[in-house]
This record gives structure tokens, sequence and C-alpha cells, in this order.
């Protein structure tokens, strides 16, 4: 089976993902040699092909409930989860062992991938089900917050690593180097692929021509209300005595601007802008002395956004790498919170009886609420899909169950929330899709 995912992976995984030269290169050329001599890249591979894999069998046929088919998904999802703990079991003792970096970027990058993946994969199947008031194993039921963990932990790894080479490659732009690495002796340069890559780099058809309008028009006086619902919770704890709510709100207040930036980047273009050299990862050269192979770190700065992004799901998805680990870890704390007690499947309240969110909690929902509505825009993505529809759908309840909207609602107007309308209005879009 791990060969059938391993010709799955090569023949289509590999090239479902990648929207240019360098990302084709890495994930079908560079990331496969790189398995064959590393354990964990190995292991990574494999689940992203299993999640790859079960992704495909949902989504292609209209009966992703029914008994064989979802035998199949759950065979792939377990065995995904094996090799996937087996990666961070080999990439522990991996990490003691070498001074090379090569292994451990590729294999957060192949991390980042399937956690998405099968948490998107997941999230279909419950989406499907709640349709049809059907209940899911518990096996194969959406998994909280993992995906943020990962792609999280990506940005932090090649940040550790990169950070001074991009910031050098800032100041000295030079082009490209047609050196290779003695490590991997993958000529990246000289190189060359004639297919003609059709990347998905966000919106579906239907998405974009119905849904995006409508946001972009909307989400400048929805963050102007967020701004004001900000700076009252910030004058309100301005003389708290606790510490912790003074690094909560002000990690919450360091994340909004970032928010702000996010979305403007996302919604005043409609095709991705050209980018300076000198923000480009193929600006900044390697060598021996980096400890990382030219092809592995400059898809690595690509990826996580260490320089600007140009693809609009990389615009969007760079907001949790920017934003405060705190603002995040508030996120988190609520996004893992147990079922209540007595709920018994995924079709029921998630958040019922729960303790209510502290102000600081609410601001920082809030804000992740309105990162949500631009993730919707990325339904056409495949390893991210539904994942903001699902997660905005799992806020809104919490919002609903604690009855907070009326702290959430725009004095001036008599507006309600702009996630939760832009959540409805989705919905209905989208509805037999």
């Amino acid at each position: 089976m791990e060969l059938g995912l391993l010709g799955h992976y090569l023949t289509h995984t590999s090239h479902s993902i990648p929207c240019d030269k360098l990302d084709l290169y890495a994930l079908s050329v560079g990331m496969p040699n790189l398995a064959f001599t590393s354990k964990p890249v190995m292991s990574s591979l494999i689940a992203l092909a299993a999640a790859c894999k079960s992704h495909d069998l949902v989504t292609g046929t209209r009966t992703p409930l029914d008994g064989p088919v979802l035998a199949q998904v759950r065979d792939l999802l377990r065995l995904a989860e094996h090799h996937h703990r087996a990666s961070l079991q080999h990439i522990q003792a991996y990490i003691s062992q070498s001074d090379w970096y090569d292994t451990i970027l590729a294999n957060a990058a192949l991390m980042v991938l399937y956690a998405s993946a099968n948490h998107s994969t997941r999230v279909h199947l419950a989406i499907t089900a709640k349709r049809a008031s059907r209940q899911l194993p518990s096996d194969v039921l959406p998994q909280n917050s993992q995906w943020i963990s990962f792609t999280r932990a990506a940005h932090i790894a090649s940040s550790a690593v990169l950070r001074d080479i991009v910031d050098a490659a800032d100041y000295f732009p030079t082009p490209m180097s047609s050196s290779t690495s003695s490590a991997q002796g993958l000529p990246l340069d000289a190189w060359n692929d004639s297919r003609v890559l059709s990347p998905e780099l966000g919106p579906s058809e239907r998405t974009k021509s119905l849904f995006l309008p409508l946001v972009a028009s909307t989400y400048v006086r929805a963050h102007e209300t967020l701004r004001k619902r900000a700076d009252s919770i910030a004058a309100r704890f301005k003389e708290a005595e606790s510490l912790q709510d003074h690094l909560d709100v002000g990690a919450c207040l360091e994340a909004l601007p970032l928010l702000e930036a996010c979305a403007t980047a996302t919604l005043s273009r409609t095709e991705p802008q050209d980018t300076p050299e000198n923000e480009k990862p193929e600006s900044v050269v390697f060598d021996d002395s980096c400890k990382v192979s030219s092809w592995v770190g400059k898809y690595m700065i690509s990826v996580t956004s260490m320089t600007l992004p140009t693809v609009l799901r990389r615009t969007i998805m760079s907001y949790l790498n920017k934003a405060p680990s705190d603002f995040l870890n508030i996120i988190q704390s609520v996004l893992d919170l147990p079922a209540a007690e007595g709920t018994v499947d995924h079709l029921s309240p998630r958040y019922e009886n729960m303790a209510l969110l502290t102000p600081t909690q609410l601001l920082a929902v809030d804000i992740f609420a309105h990162w949500l509505v631009l993730l919707l825009l990325l339904d056409g993505v495949w390893w991210i899909g539904r994942i903001g529809q699902w997660e905005l759908g799992q806020v809104v309840s919490l919002i609903k169950n604690q009855d907070l909207l009326p702290q959430l609602a725009d004095p001036d107007s008599d507006e309600t929330w702009w996630p939760q309308s832009m959540y409805f209005v989705n919905l209905e879009l989208l509805a037999g899709v």
C-alpha cells in the first residue's frame, strides 16, 4: 500500500500543489530524492499522499458516506496518521544527529500540507454528514487546531534557519546562483520542465464570481468596526492589574493591523503582482556554509512567506505565520476545548454549557473570525477546501451559544456581526455544491 501511495505522490500529489517552477522542482524532484535517504521525509511524503488520495475519494463521488468509500477513506486516514507520527519520532532523533537542515525544513513543509489536507478531508466528510443528518465515526471527525500548529511550526523552523540569509539578501540582492549544494547535487537552475502548471491559487470559480466581490465591498467597514471594539476593550484593560490580561490584550492589538494588511493585500488586487527582485527567494544565495541546499531554502522562504507572497493562497495563509504566538495560543485554547458533556456527535452544539469567554478571548476570536472570512476564499485549493467554512461555523456557533452577538454588533448601525453575515451568505451561495 505504501508503494502505491508513493506512486500516487509522484504522479499526482506532487503536481497538484505547485504554483511555479520552484514549487514543482521541490515537490516532484527534490522531496522524492531526499525521501529515499531520509526516514522522516519519506514518512511525511507517504502521509501526505494518503491524505491526498482520501481527499480525492471523498470529493470525487456524490456519496462519500457510502460504506465501501468511507471504509477506504478511514483506512487511508489511519495509515496517514501512522506515518505522520512515525515522521515526528524520526525527526526528533534526526535533529540531534545532524547539522544539515534539509530534512528538518523539507519535513516541516510536508507536514504543513499533510495537516491541512487531512483536516480538509475530515471537514468535507463532516459537512456532508451534517447535511445528510448522518453521524460519522469518531476517527474521521475534524481534529481541532492541529493544522494551525503545523503551519506555524514550519514558519518558526524556517525563520530560525533562514532569517539571517534572507536579511542579507534584502541588503545585497544577488542573481540566483547556478551552484548547487554538495549535499544533494540537485541542479535547480539547470533543471527545466515543460509541463504547464494549473495551480490552485485560491477561490473556486463560483466563489470568485459571487462571494469575493461581496467580501471586497464590505470588509473596510467591517474592519473599522472591529478596530472600535478592540480599542474599547483595550481601554477597559488599561488599568488592569493582571499581567496576563495586559499580555493578551497586547497580542490581540498586535494581531489586528497584521489582519488589516492581510485583508488589504488579498482584496485590493485581482491578480498576483510582481515582487521586487530583492523580495523573491531567487535572490537568496546558498552555499555549503548555510547548511541547507539551495532548492530547500528557496522553497521554504517562498511557502512560509518570509518574503512578500505573490500567490493569493500564501498571502492569506501568511497571517498564521505573522500573527503573535500569544494570540494564536488564545485561539487554539478556544478551538481545542473538549466537547461539552453530553455532546455525543458532531451535529450537537459543540460549545454548549462551556464557560463564558473572557473579554480578551472574545476579542481574539473576533479578530480570528474576520481572518476566517478570508480563508473562505481559498475553497478552490484542494488541501484547504472548506476549512474556512467549517472553522467559521464553529466560531459562529460558539458566539451564538454564549449569547455574545450583542457585544459584537455595530453600535452605529443595525448591521449584524460581519463574520456571521459572510458565513451565512457563503452557505447560501455554495448550497448544493
